[in-house]
């Protein structure tokens, strides 16, 4: 008897990209040293063991590949703007409860006036992918330090 294989969330993604890879003829080292990533992530990657993949690392691996930034988005599960290049079975999802448009950052307007936001140019969201991993980083030092000085009390007091 064999266990039913359940697809993992991120595999329409990893097929993707492994087709894209393979269409333009790239190694998954070569393609994964352009893209600044290891080779064993870019597997991963392809294989859908990756549950939350970088923003930062889909706008790389789609402009080394030649994919859409946004539907590398859609296929890893998030949430992206209506128009954006977004593949039919991503747009095709049940729409969230209350949706919020994606708007550009300016004065605060009437809600009437944001009837059509407008996207930030691609470079620009490349800018926004690469503070949010920053910021994702820094976070992630910053519960280290707390983990750390957390046990060191625990230490003291003991």
């Amino acid at each position: 008897m064999t266990k039913q294989q359940i697809p993992r969330p991120t595999q329409r993604m990893g097929d993707r990209i492994r087709a894209a890879r393979e269409a333009r003829g790239r190694s998954t080292q070569s393609a994964a040293a352009e893209a600044e990533i290891s080779s064993g992530y870019l597997f991963k990657l392809e294989s859908g063991y990756v549950g939350t993949p970088s923003p930062r690392v889909l706008h790389r691996l789609a402009q080394v590949l030649g994919l859409d930034y946004w539907e590398l988005m859609g296929l890893a599960g998030y949430v992206v703007p209506d128009g954006a290049g977004a593949p039919s079975a991503v747009a095709a999802a049940p729409p969230l409860a209350s949706p919020r448009p994606f708007a550009s950052p300016g004065p605060v307007e009437s809600p009437a006036s944001r009837a059509s936001p407008e996207l930030p140019a691609p470079d620009a969201l490349g800018r926004i992918a690469d503070a949010l991993e920053g910021i994702r980083e820094e976070l992630g030092m910053i519960r280290e330090a707390m983990a750390a000085q957390e046990n060191a009390s625990r230490g003291e007091n003991s």
